[in-house]
């Protein structure tokens, strides 16, 4: 098979199969021998080996490699490379014996290597494997290309070697936009979009262009210098090249005019010569008699001209040049392979009008014999004569010199001096103080002091000289003329004094008011002289010194000018090309979206805004195309052909899609933007038919309204029939070819339909078409605005999305349209169903049309509106609606699968289908997460805790039963291990000790007796360990230690541990043995109430209520059992907690119940719970309640701490009220006293106290009465527990009586408990002195700053406390009972726990 190369696609294109031919190119065959007949038994069973690929009437487009392969195994290649030339390249005269080159071929090329020239042109060493050809080839260079970016402007010119390979890459049809690196040049990559361009494609024939170039090319002229010989005529010489003098047969030097000064005016306006076509131009360089087109007029004319030299000769004088004018020299080597690159330009001056070069100079004067003077004042050492006695020499001393003559240093400068003192002129050539000694020739030693004096030996040297009268005065009229932004002319006179020896002058600059105020010098110039490379808009200071045969004269004076600003000249320069900002204002582009408007945007700002400013690309490529058909430009530059309708404005594909394939190219698009503004006319505007008759169209249109230059217009036209009615091109059958802006084209078929429209044309191309007429050739009568021009119909409709119920439907503007025309769009719908279309007005090239119905087929086709009308429909789009499905979803994903840690992070993968997309939802543990509308959503879940086991995906689009799909999984966590906390025991009792383990994966648990030491509690004995998962709880368990008989030995702290793969923990649970004796004899309090005998059963050490449960005869002793059970705390809170009714509280705090019989069968074991519970946490009573007198309105209430569970006591709350009065008032404190102010002189008032804690209180200590006297107190009883039996006694008549009252008053309450019902809760009036109801302590309040004084009538310290204040029917034991809610409780830490028992620090403090 013969294949061809297709360097574009990378790949290669199959031209013949055996003997048939496969391209549909006719121009290819094979030749390949046929067999006869009798020859069939030769071993080449068709033929022979040989087959030969014909190409007839071969084209320049048919270069490059062909392949022959043979399908075997392995596949064998052969490679063969054909270059066609273009017939417009002509070979050069062969001025050259072409044996000059046979010992030239070689391996030179390949083998190039151009290390040194990177050297020396500072090229990072670590770059240095692309200064050889061969690793670029081979692929070895060491190092990213992209780390030498900055490195490979000096690389590529040091490959290209001075040497033009343009040519060589012209035939390898390397576009002329990636020709830079064949002339030794090469774009920096850098955030401006034009350095963006593709030319990776073309790297391998361009190394191949400068490899073969290399081996025989000539390198650039060397030193080359022009001197001006008159007002007409410049002297140009140089240097034969390095590489390849001797191949060299022509030179080629490169005149052209930069600019025309005219001594008494300023400068004109800039007038640069046109830069010149590539392709001409290497076309020319072939022809020795073929000159560019530019360059075939007079330098005066075109302002550019080429000279060619024959090879023999390195100078020529250039005649017929303008006077005062500024010229470019440079100089090309030419062989008859190619050209050099042209030589570095050397920019010069004519002489003015009437001015010439002299031809000779002057004989300066003799210097005086200093010599000689020296040799008679006694110097005899030849290095002091020959060279601190000369004055041409003198500059060049050394410290050695002037060591070894200071003994005659007297002498020597006398001589130099000649007897004249120089001081003047070595102050102003700025010599030191002591230096200026030597000027003077009056010094009697030399020592070390004066060494320093050798850099200042030129000056002082010119000094000499100067008093010698033997150098040239300083230059007269210096002046400035024709500054310019990055130049100025310096012109001066020959000095007054030995004008006629100078050789040549020095000029001397600097800029002003910088840090750096070093002079820079150029050498060997004369007057009129170019200074260039200035900066623009900056001052600068510049003189002039002649120099002669013997030295350098006197400056001249200073001369300060400023250079031209460049920001003006730029703001002229753009002000008179297309502006590209303005147009994008006009097209109303999104004010986000500015930074991409413009010729010189960033690839940052594309990256950044192509999300938001994709919708308005087509209103940027329309604006950056400015209404110009840059195709042809786009062609040349490498732009392939699927993007070049961009090149027009125009996109036809999908915005993705063009992005993806033309992104590449986009520097490539933006540089011929940019060129084609400035060269490319306008579109035309207004174009209308004027008038419409049977057979002809009259059209008038405006020129360009941006000023571009046109030098015709062309009409197209052409009769439209069912085909190309929809299309829209460039081109029409019919173009007529005219100046003027109106014409009238005639000859048309009546009745047809035609299309009309006008581009403008100048010598570099044409514009885009601005509009488009579509006329019925009919005799039509017309108003004043006759039938405008409107849009070309939008293109490319396409669905871009779809569901159930809705369709997207995209498309892109008209192709042809002015620049910065605002247009809209109708887009028309209907179903096949239906008669008539739907409407929709829309500003943006694409819309959701809503509410259809699934699974149906809809027609859509848009059309574009402007300020001239509407257009023509577009193509119509058949679309249709997917069907309708319900939404399905499935179990969820969750990555990693089988390793969720708690506190990392986990991904869950929620999958739902159905049309239309369904809304899915994403449940963690019951809790919504997160809702998307999508079809996959991926949801990362950070710090994931133990309790999002549960994951669930629903889904749900509006049709069917919405689905949800869950898992379970496993979450992996270290141990959380939760202890019982302290336990109290007695000796003898058995103790269990509890924790609750969340552990996963499974653990190991063990008690330990001591952490650090790593004891364990070993099973067996008195030690019961119990360790089972929790019930209905996954990765749960319940560790439980029971500890039987506890004695001594046993108290202290356990450890509960726990250990897994991720972790372990360890949480401590204790006992204590409690430190007291028992606070309660029940048996004794059972004797005390009068329990009868048979129910003694019950009373031993503590209340054992079950021995008596089953005697129906002991139910009426319940109540005296209940009270010496409860031992005088005050357990409600607690029987509230297990369910106890109301009616049966009273027992949970030692009172009698009115009907015991319900609670005795119902609730007695809870209440007998709740007394074991308590026993060790509720406080009892306050002891010995006494008053003392503080002064005549205040006593102070003192107290003893309760017998049981003084330890657990939290505060203490106190009550006191005035004997008689209606309301109490109360107040708590920490201490075991309060003082109570604000009583009144003379008044009897009585105090009760309970003790309490967060869990509950005691019971009132029985009231204790006084009486307020001026120094004393009187009638004050304490009925606690050291009061007689009178007190009981009376009590005990008083209880009788009290029940007598109640029986006796039923009715009457019954009567009157409306009346009663006005006025506070409570039934028991505060006479009563029974106190059968307290106080309850659920809710703990302490101030602050705790007082121990509280004022009567609710204050204390002046501040009301919340609720000190009761109704006076509201007795002592009447608060309403309130349950507690469940306490937040705060864990103690372990130090805590074990002081528990001494100073109860272990409680949890209910907030």
């Amino acid at each position: 098979m013969w294949k061809k190369e297709d360097r574009e696609r990378h790949s290669r294109r199959v031209l013949t199969a055996g003997e048939n031919r496969v391209t549909a190119d006719r121009r290819f065959n094979v030749l390949h021998d046929a067999v006869s007949p009798g020859d069939q038994d030769d071993e080449a069973m068709s033929g022979g080996d040989v087959w030969v690929l014909v190409i007839k009437d071969a084209k320049p487009s048919d270069s490059g490699i062909y392949v022959c392969e043979v399908n075997s195994s392995p596949i064998l290649r052969s490679f063969h490379k054909l270059s066609v030339l273009s017939r417009v390249l002509l070979p050069p005269d062969n001025m050259t014996d072409p044996m000059l080159y046979d010992s030239q071929k070689g391996p030179q090329g390949r083998s190039h290597n151009y290390t040194d020239c990177c050297v020396n042109s500072n090229v990072s060493s670590s770059c240095f494997g692309f200064c050889n050809i061969q690793s670029i080839l081979e692929g070895n260079t060491g190092q990213d290309p992209e780390n030498c970016e900055k490195d490979f402007p000096a690389i590529v010119r040091c490959m290209a070697d001075g040497r033009n390979h343009v040519p060589c890459c012209i035939q390898e049809a390397v576009p002329d936009i990636c020709q830079d690196v064949c002339r030794g040049e090469y774009t920096v990559i850098t955030d401006n979009i034009k350095t963006h361009f593709s030319c990776s494609a073309y790297t391998e024939q361009t190394l191949s262009c400068i490899v073969e170039g290399i081996e025989i090319l000539p390198s650039p002229p060397e030193n080359v210098e022009v001197e001006g010989l008159t007002e007409k005529a410049l002297k140009v010489s140089w240097t034969h090249p390095l590489q390849n003098p001797e191949t060299v047969s022509k030179y080629v030097v490169n005149v052209t005019m930069l600019r025309s000064f005219d001594e008494d005016t300023e400068l004109p306006d800039d007038s640069y010569a046109a830069a010149t076509d590539s392709y001409v131009l290497a076309a020319g360089l072939y022809n020795a008699t073929a000159k560019p087109t530019t360059s075939t007029l007079s330098p005066q004319e075109d302002r550019s001209t080429l000279i060619k030299i024959p090879g023999k000769y390195n100078t020529t004088i250039v005649n017929t040049l303008k006077p005062y004018t500024m010229y470019e020299l440079s100089v090309t080597a030419l062989n008859i392979h190619g050209s050099s690159l042209p030589s570095y330009s050397v920019r010069t001056l004519t002489l003015t009008p009437g001015q010439t070069k002299p031809n000779s100079v002057a004989q300066v004067p003799e210097l005086p014999d200093i010599k000689t003077c020296c040799t008679k004042k006694g110097i005899s050492h030849p290095t002091c004569v020959e060279k601190l006695c000369d004055p041409a020499l003198s500059d060049i001393a050394e410290v050695t010199d002037l060591m070894i003559c200071a003994p005659w240093a007297a002498a020597t400068f006398s001589c130099l001096t000649n007897g004249v003192d120089h001081t003047s002129c070595c102050q102003a050539r700025g010599l030191p103080d002591l230096c200026q000694e030597l000027c003077t020739g009056n010094i009697t030693q030399l020592d070390f002091s004066y060494f320093k004096c050798l850099k200042y030996m030129s000056d002082y040297t010119n000094c000499l000289l100067q008093g010698y009268g033997v150098l040239p005065s300083a230059p007269t009229k210096v002046h400035v003329s024709h500054i310019d932004i990055e130049f100025s002319i310096i012109n001066w006179d020959i000095p007054s004094t030995l004008g006629d020896t100078v050789l040549y002058y020095n000029v001397h600059y600097r800029k002003m008011a910088t840090y750096d105020n070093e002079y820079h010098i150029i050498s060997k110039v004369h007057s009129p002289f170019i200074l260039e490379n200035l900066s623009s808009n900056t001052d600068y200071e510049v003189f002039v010194e002649a120099v002669n045969g013997h030295g350098v004269g006197e400056p001249s004076t200073r001369v300060i000018f400023r250079t031209e600003s460049k920001l003006v000249e730029e703001k002229t320069e753009e002000a008179s090309f297309y502006n590209v900002t303005a147009c994008c204002v006009e097209a109303d582009l999104n004010d986000v979206c500015f930074p991409l408007c413009s010729y010189n945007a960033n690839m940052s700002d594309i990256k950044s805004l192509a999300g938001i400013c994709g919708s308005e690309l087509h209103k940027l490529l329309r604006c950056g195309a400015g209404g110009r058909n840059h195709g042809s430009c786009c062609s040349r530059r490498g732009v392939p052909n699927t993007c070049l309708s961009i090149c027009s404005g125009v996109i036809v594909d999908s915005l993705i899609a063009t992005a993806t394939a033309c992104i590449p190219f986009i520097g490539n698009i933006v540089q011929c933007f940019e060129e084609g503004t400035g060269l490319l006319p306008g579109p035309v505007s207004e174009l209308h038919a004027t008038s419409v008759t049977n057979t002809s169209v009259a059209l008038q249109w405006e020129p360009p309204t941006d000023g571009s230059n046109v030098t015709d217009y062309v009409i197209h036209y052409q009769k439209l029939d069912n085909t190309s009615i929809h299309e829209t091109v460039q081109k029409l059958s019919h173009q007529l070819s005219l100046s003027d802006t109106r014409f009238e084209i005639s000859g048309l078929e009546t009745g047809a339909m035609y299309n009309f429209f006008v581009v403008s044309k100048n010598m570099h191309g044409t514009s885009l078409p601005s509009s488009i007429l579509m006329i019925n050739v009919t005799n039509t009568v017309l108003d004043d605005k006759g039938i405008p021009g409107v849009t070309s119909p939008p293109h490319s409709l396409a669905v871009s999305s779809h569901s159930a119920t809705w369709v997207t439907i995209s498309w892109q503007p008209p192709e042809f349209s002015q620049p910065a025309e605002h247009l809209s769009y109708k887009l028309y719908h209907k179903s096949t169903a239906d008669d008539e279309y739907h409407a929709v007005m829309t500003s943006v090239t694409s819309h959701t049309i809503e509410g259809l119905n699934p699974n149906t087929q809809y027609i859509v086709y848009v059309t574009a509106i402007s300020e001239k009308g509407q257009s023509l429909p577009s193509e119509t789009l058949i679309a249709w609606t997917d069907p309708a499905y319900p939404a399905f979803v499935e179990p969820p994903t969750v990555h990693p699968i089988n390793l969720v840690m708690e506190g990392s992070s986990m991904t869950i993968l929620c999958i739902a289908m159905g049309t239309p997309m369904p809304t899915i939802s994403l449940y963690i543990s019951g809790r919504l997460v997160r809702q998307e509308t999508t079809r996959h959503m991926v949801t990362v879940i950070h710090n994931v805790t133990k309790d999002m086991d549960q994951i669930s995906c629903y889904a749900d689009n509006g049709y069917g039963t919405p689905m949800q799909a869950s898992r379970k999984i496993a979450i992996s966590h270290q141990p959380h291990i939760t202890a019982s906390g302290i336990t109290m025991a007695s000796h003898g009792d058995s103790v269990v000790l509890e924790c609750t383990v969340g552990a996963y994966p499974d653990p190991k648990m063990i008690f330990w007796r001591d952490q650090s030491g790593r004891v364990p509690v070993i099973q067996g004995g008195k030690y019961d360990i119990n360790i089972q998962p929790a019930k209905d709880e996954e990765a749960k368990y319940i560790m439980r230690l029971t500890i039987n008989k506890i004695s001594d030995s046993d108290d202290g702290d356990y450890f509960c541990h726990a250990e897994n793969a991720f972790g372990s923990g360890t949480q401590p649970v204790s006992v204590r043995i409690r430190n007291m004796a028992a606070t309660n004899n029940v048996t004794q309090c059972c004797i005390e109430q009068n329990v009868t005998a048979e129910c003694m059963d019950a009373c031993s050490f503590y209340l054992d209520i079950d021995a008596v449960i089953d005697k129906p005869e002991c139910i009426n002793d319940f109540d005296k059992l209940m009270k010496c059970a409860a031992d005088g705390s005050d357990h409600r809170s607690c029987c509230a907690q297990w369910g106890v009714p109301r009616r049966c509280l009273d027992w949970c705090r030692g009172e009698p119940l009115f009907n015991n019989k319900f609670c005795v069968l119902s609730y007695t074991k809870q209440i007998m719970s709740c007394f074991h519970e308590g026993r060790d946490r509720l406080p009892g009573p306050p002891q010995n309640v006494h008053i003392e007198l503080v002064d005549a309105k205040s006593v102070r209430v003192r107290w003893d701490p309760p017998v049981k569970n003084p330890n657990t006591v939290e505060i203490y709350r106190v009550f006191w009220r005035q004997l008689g009065s209606r309301s109490a008032t109360k107040n708590d404190t920490k201490a075991t006293s309060l003082r109570i102010t604000g009583l009144k002189d003379g008044s009897t008032y009585e105090c009760v106290i309970k003790a309490g804690n967060h869990l509950g209180t005691s019971t009132l200590t029985e009231p204790v009465r006084f009486t307020i006297g001026d120094k004393y107190i009187t009638s004050a009883a304490s009925l606690g527990n050291d009061s007689s039996s009178v007190g009981v006694a009376v009590g005990i008549v008083l209880a009788l009586i009290i029940v007598a009252a109640i029986v006796i008053g039923a009715v009457w309450f019954m009567r009157t408990r409306r009346m009663l019902g006005r006025k506070s809760s409570g039934g028991v009036a505060f006479e009563n002195p029974s106190y059968l109801r307290e106080v309850n302590m659920d809710h703990i309040q302490i101030p602050a700053s705790q007082n121990d004084s509280a004022v009567s009538n609710g204050t204390a310290n002046g501040v009301n406390p919340a609720g000190s204040h009761m109704q006076a029917q509201q007795g002592w034991k009447q608060e309403t009972l309130h349950v507690p809610a469940q306490a937040t409780e705060v864990a103690p830490s372990l130090y805590e726990e074990l002081k528990l028992g001494q100073d109860g620090a272990g409680f949890k403090r209910l907030k």
